[in-house]
């Protein structure tokens, strides 16, 4: 049998021609996927701060719910905002004192 005469170049160019659209494509690819996996760590990371952000919040809601139902925080709320007082109890107001 006789080879054809030719270089290797000559003989396979479609399947290189193949080879360097494949490999420019996954470049292309990997390239872009990386740009996404680097925006959702960015994302990722902001809503993990906001969650630690309103954690922190619920644990002082919660203990200022906590606080809120003792019988002094009642008496508080009423004396302050209710002006009730005890039995036997005079409150003074005196005007002109603003403060």
């Amino acid at each position: 049998m006789k080879r054809k005469k030719g270089s290797f170049i000559r003989r396979n160019i479609l399947i290189l021609m193949m080879m360097c659209i494949f490999s420019g494509y996954f470049v292309y690819n990997l390239y872009t996927s990386e740009i996404k996996l680097q925006t959702y760590e960015a994302t990722q990371a902001e809503l993990r701060a906001e969650i630690e952000s309103l954690e922190k919040d619920m644990k002082k809601l919660n203990l200022e719910l906590e606080y809120a139902q003792t019988p002094e925080a009642i008496e508080k709320l009423a004396r302050e905002k209710l002006k009730m007082v005890k039995a036997n109890e005079i409150i003074y107001i005196i005007n002109g004192l603003d403060e």
